[in-house]
């Protein structure tokens, strides 16, 4: 299998994990917020968010600059993509953040840690969402 084929199947590979880890964290963040989950909850949704951001970030690149599957999976349109997804996910904050924040002035039940863990679900969410889907419309 030459690098090509390698850095595609793991690009499709790495877009369906995307999809996959940002709808595991929503299903974390409610299981959290309805208060069932207990402390192991709130624990695995932090370190999915913290993981899920990591994973955003072009690390292959970073720790083996002279790797020809790296490269390949790190290139131009790559990280266009992973531009247009961090953008959206910054937009999906704001819109969220603001939207929390104006239902807060009619219901005060809605604390400040509820709103941060939406808001930065949201974000890192709608960000794999977007890199994985402009991903797998790039392999087609």
């Amino acid at each position: 299998m030459t690098a090509i084929e390698v850095a595609e199947r793991k690009s499709r590979w790495r877009a369906f994990g995307f999809l996959f880890l940002a709808a595991l964290t929503s299903a974390v963040m409610i299981v959290a917020r309805s208060g069932s989950g207990g402390d192991f909850a709130q624990g695995l949704w932090l370190g999915l968010l913290v993981g899920c951001a990591f994973n955003l970030l072009p690390i292959k690149r970073w720790l083996r600059p002279n790797s020809e599957v790296a490269r390949l999976l790190d290139d131009e349109g790559t990280r266009e993509n992973r531009r247009i997804g961090c953008t959206l996910g910054f937009w999906a904050t704001v819109i969220v953040a603001l939207v929390l924040g104006f239902a807060s002035h009619f219901n005060p039940a809605i604390g400040a840690d509820e709103v941060g863990q939406v808001v930065a679900t949201a974000g890192i969410v709608s960000a794999m969402v977007a890199f994985a889907i402009l991903e797998l419309r790039a392999a087609r």
